[in-house]
Parts: structure tokens; sequence; C-alpha cells
């Protein structure tokens, strides 16, 4: 029986052989690309500089339900804080709790009812859309796993037939073939392990494949309320794209909705002004349109030397 060694299963190893593992990771990345998202997608002007709003979007996100509040005794008194909650009453008339307890770690607890505080959901239906979105992950991951035994049977369209005895053998052949390195087994019943070309004859579906994992993440876009449009080959109508856009702007209201009510409590309520908007990076755009203006009146004025060269050249 051969000698050689199978690769180790690291994840940074030239080889990486591990089927479990890399599964794990790949279901992981899309997971944590999808709630980076998910904790991006609004922006809460005017809060207190005590709370933070990623810390309230994570708990809306994970938990479907959290608070703004402050303690009315002890050292924290007067302190607004983004915190997590849990029940302490029977439900109002609109089935939000009368009373509830705020709590994090460093030892923040008390208890909040509606003149110290406001409960907040993440969407009109009060559940947390985490099931929906690892859903389209695991959907991906199995999108991505076709793609690479379809790419798999372009490179090798053969299977690999071998005694019971020598399992260890073929499978190290094997790992060397999918790392694209050589591969050699040499020992007295090579005879007995054979290549056997099936004709399987698989089809190349790489197009297919990525149509289908774009309209994955396109249902994934929707879920969050990211503006997307549905992958299709040929070209859409104005009329199809405002009408596939309108699922996607419900769902976006479903959640901003749901946090301008809890602004609009506390404005009301305590006199402050929150509001909560779509993130965009305003700041950037500012930016780069004031710069790109400094640098027209430059080269206006005659103050560029990238002017003075092309005046030179002329």
């Amino acid at each position: 029986m051969s000698k050689k060694k199978q690769p180790p299963c690291n994840f940074n190893s030239e080889v990486y052989w591990g089927s479990m593992a890399y599964n794990a990771r790949l279901l992981q990345s899309y997971k944590s690309l999808f709630y980076m998202m998910a904790v991006s997608r609004f922006e809460w002007v005017g809060l207190p500089k005590t709370v933070d709003p990623l810390f309230l979007e994570r708990q809306l996100l994970f938990e479907g339900r959290a608070t703004i509040a402050r303690p009315v005794k002890g050292r924290k008194k007067g302190f607004w804080y983004s915190a997590k909650c849990v029940q302490q009453s029977e439900l109002g008339v609109y089935d939000y709790p009368k009373r509830w307890i705020a709590y994090n770690r460093d030892q923040l607890r008390f208890k909040v009812t509606r003149k110290n505080g406001v409960w907040i959901y993440d969407n009109v239906m009060r559940y947390p859309i985490l099931d929906a979105l690892d859903l389209c992950a695991r959907e991906l991951v199995d999108i991505q796993k076709t793609k690479q035994v379809n790419r798999f049977y372009q490179k090798v369209p053969y299977i690999l037939v071998a005694p019971d005895d020598m399992d260890i053998s073929a499978n190290n052949f094997m790992s060397s073939v999918m790392g694209g390195e050589p591969a050699t087994i040499a020992n007295r019943y090579i005879k007995e392990m054979e290549p056997y070309n099936l004709g399987l004859q698989v089809p190349f579906i790489g197009s297919e494949l990525t149509a289908a994992e774009q309209n994955v993440m396109n249902r994934a876009y929707t879920i969050l309320g990211i503006a997307n449009i549905t992958f299709k080959s040929e070209r859409m109508i104005e009329d199809e794209v405002r009408s596939m856009s309108e699922p996607t702007t419900m769902l976006a209201l479903s959640a901003l909705n749901e946090r301008r009510r809890a602004a609009e409590y506390l404005n009301t309520v305590f006199g402050m002004h929150v509001d909560v908007v779509w993130r965009a990076d305003n700041i950037s755009e500012n930016y780069n349109t004031l710069g790109n203006i400094e640098k027209s009146a430059r080269i206006l004025s005659g103050q560029s030397k990238g002017l003075a060269e092309v005046m030179g050249n002329e």
C-alpha cells in the first residue's frame, strides 16, 4: 500500500481537502455577509451619545426586539442606553409590553416602563428575519458546491475504482488531482486500481448556476429591502422593473417604519430630535463633489500644474 500521506485538513494549506470544514466556513461566510448588510441599512440621527446604534441594530437583527431607555435610579441614572430587553408584564392594547427589563453587560440592568424608555421591534411582523437570511445562505452553499462538482467533472471525467484495502491510496490520489498537482501511486497491486471513463459527459452549466446564484442573492437583498433586479438574460421593460422593485420597497418600509415609530415616541414623550433614514454614504459623496469643484476652479484660474503642462504641449 502506498505510504503517501493525505494532505492536511488545514484551510490555509496549499491543498485543502476537508469538505465538512469547508462547507461550514462557506456557510458562515454567506451568513456574515448578510448580517453585515442587515445591521448597516439604517442611520439613526440625533440619538444621545450614550446610545450605540450599531449595538441596537445587532439586537434587532438577532433577537427581533431591543429598547432605548434610561435608568431612574442608581449610578447610571439619567443616561440613555440601547439595550437588550425582556418582557415583564402583559401586553398592551396593540401588543407592546407595559413593563420590561433592560440589560447589557457591565452590570447594566434596570426596570423600564413607557415613562423611561421605548420598546422597539425589528419589523412589522415582530419576528427576526434571521431564518430567511440563513435559508438564502444555505441555498448559496448548495449552488457553490454544485459549481465545484460541475467544474471537477470538466477536469476529471472519470471515476477511480479500487479494492477496499486501497481506499487510502485512492483518496490520496484524488486529493492530489483535486489540488491540481501531479499524482502517482506505486505498489505491486497497481493493476487492481484503474480509472474508468464511464462516458459521464457532464455538461458545463456555469452560466445557469451563476444566474441561480445571483437570483438567490437578489432574494436576500429583497428580504433586507435593498434594491435589486432579478437576473434575466433578456432585457426588461420599465414597468417590469418598477413592479419588481415594489416588494423590496415594502420590506424596507416594514423595518424602517418600526424604527421611526420608536423615534417618534422618543421625540414626543422625551423631547428628543431623533430620526431614522436609509443609510447612504453622503459624506464621501459630498467630499468628492467639493473636491471636484475645487479642482475645476484651480484649472479655470490657471493654477493647476496639469493645465500649464497641457498648454505648454500645445
